[in-house]
């Protein structure tokens, strides 16, 4: 006979009228409703061993964003055309200006349509189009996963407006570039990421019997995670209608920064962005903990099989739409996707000057960030309340490189100059979003390997199960991040000089060829090869997996 559920101990061998069924070594137990037992605070061994290792996240902080922002605090007290020393204190003059003059408010205000459209998007449409194609069976879901991870790696913001703006010109159109625009050209990959978390959170939703919770939550932290990026939009100088008297807050920081015309100015901007953003992150925080978000990842079925006639008509019209509206702005560069520069030019030599520096970087932030979530999610040196720690990092979490770029800048430039040739890394130790979800991810496999102990699986098996959970999402998220530093245009902006640093495509911008566009250089084929094929079997094999839970087991 079978051993009883939940025993956790072995038959006896010299018994022959009893077996044991062992569970699959590479896959947790189909889900069933278990309640993990309470999380103590663990051995002498795990505390230490909680702390010690997230040590290094907590350094990579300090590094890469608290003494960052000290040195933009500072800098933000110099005159306005000032060098990088802080001996010319003027006070809070240069905030006084800003507020004062309305520039910081004025370029705020030139954001809220376009952030609004984009919360629309990702945070609205996006769960959903996600709610209907759940219900669309199984053939529909597996089909948008597929659609939208494509949509979601279409991310050249540099390649995407150099093709547009060659379409607009060569079909007679004379309306600029404008801020609107940016919108339609990223709606891809934010409807793309927003329906894709969406399915994760109704897949969760359905296995807790929380199917709103946990797509409110995840529509929440979509919403917060969208306004700080717009909040940080980065208009390219060169082509838009961006009023020259209200540009948004970095592009003032850029413009300031620049061969360093107003040092103190783009400091002071810097630093009420800061503020701003560190609220977001804090509210944000607080929605991801108190919601109890997990990652959890089981191959149960915690989906309907079948599709329900009216659904999966809403479905397939909805994805049809989507896919529509996305592909007028994404078609001018997927025609000119393999169009060079006029002339020769040595493309392995640009891939390995644009995308070696972020590959560097996401090397180091990514096995930082995934110490830090082990170390919380899994160790839980502090037990149930260890995730609490995200609060350290929370006011940098929605952080990019604009309002740290003064900081940054005179990091790797020589002392009084504000010119860098080379290509240089991002100066990001640690991914603190990627963090967040390395945290969730490793608590929801953490649990379930604590329930399959308690239901009988092997130590040995259960480990096994939580490295195949685990590697799959770190290739995910290195993936991410990659493409994220590899297309961070205002970094490639600030440290461009000619063609001798990773600003290949800011030098397509400065200099349209409409014959010879150069929209290759931004996303080139080999890259976008590998991206694409990676991205394509994690959508297949990996994330039909993947459930985002919330509220307590």
């Amino acid at each position: 006979m079978d051993r009883p559920t939940g025993t956790g101990t072995q038959p006896p061998h010299d018994n022959p009228t009893l077996t044991f069924r062992r569970p699959a070594a590479s896959a947790f137990p189909p889900p069933r409703s278990y309640s993990p037992p309470v999380h103590p605070l663990g051995d002498a061994a795990r505390v230490a061993g909680g702390l010690a290792l997230l040590a290094l996240p907590v350094a990579a902080l300090v590094l890469a964003y608290l003494l960052p922002t000290i040195r933009t605090i500072q800098l933000s007290r110099i005159e306005h055309l000032g060098i990088f020393d802080d001996s010319n204190a003027i006070g809070p003059a240069n905030y006084d200006d800003q507020i004062a003059g309305g520039a910081f408010v004025d370029g705020l205000a030139r954001l809220i349509g376009p952030i609004l459209v984009t919360v629309l998007i990702g945070a609205v449409l996006a769960p959903l189009l996600a709610w209907v194609l759940h219900r669309s069976g199984a053939r529909t879901r597996a089909a948008s996963r597929i659609v939208w991870t494509l949509a979601a790696v279409a991310f050249a913001p540099t390649a995407v407006t150099v093709a547009w703006i060659a379409d607009r010109v060569l079909s007679g159109s004379d309306r600029e570039l404008g801020v609107y625009d940016w919108t339609g050209l990223l709606a891809g990959v934010v409807l793309g990421l927003g329906v894709l978390a969406g399915l994760a959170a109704q897949r969760g939703g359905a296995a807790t019997g929380r199917p709103a919770a946990g797509a409110l939550t995840v529509a929440g932290l979509s919403a917060f995670a969208l306004v700080a990026a717009g909040l940080q939009s980065f208009a390219y100088t060169s082509v838009s209608e961006v009023p020259g008297d209200a540009p948004p807050p970095v592009v003032q920081i850029f413009e300031g920064l620049y061969v360093g015309r107003n040092i103190g100015t783009a400091a002071a901007v810097s630093v009420l962005l800061l503020t701003i953003l560190a609220g977001l992150g804090l509210a944000a925080a607080v929605l991801f903990l108190v919601s109890h978000l997990r990652i959890d990842v089981t191959a149960g079925p915690a989906e309907p099989d079948r599709a329900r006639p009216l659904a999966l008509t809403a479905g397939i019209t909805a994805l049809v739409l989507a896919l529509a509206a996305v592909g007028y702005f994404l078609l001018p560069w997927i025609t000119r996707i393999g169009e060079g520069p006029d002339g020769d030019y040595d493309l392995w030599f640009i891939i390995r000057q644009t995308w070696g520096p972020p590959l560097v970087t996401t090397a180091v932030a990514l096995a930082t960030a995934l110490i830090g979530g082990f170390a919380i999610g899994a160790l839980r040196p502090f037990g149930d309340g260890s995730r609490w720690l995200l609060l350290l990092f929370a006011p940098w979490l929605f952080v990019g490189s604009g309002p740290l770029g003064a900081a940054n800048l005179e990091a790797i430039a020589e002392d009084g100059e504000w010119m860098v040739i080379g290509s240089f890394p991002a100066r990001v130790w640690v991914a603190i979003p990627v963090l967040f979800l390395f945290t969730a991810l490793f608590w929801g496999l953490e649990d379930r390997r604590r329930a399959a102990l308690h239901e009988g699986m092997s130590e040995k098996d259960a480990r096994r199960a939580f490295v195949a959970g685990a590697w799959p999402m770190t290739a995910l998220l290195g993936l991410a991040l990659l493409l994220v530093f590899g297309q961070d245009v205002f970094w490639q902006q600030i440290t461009w000089q000619g063609m001798l640093s990773t600003g290949y495509m800011m030098h397509a911008l400065e200099n349209l060829d409409f014959e010879h566009t150069a929209v290759t250089l931004g996303y080139p084929i080999p890259v976008l090869a590998a991206v694409v094929l990676a991205a394509l079997a994690l959508a297949i094999w990996y994330l039909p997996k993947v459930a985002v839970k919330v509220g307590r087991e």
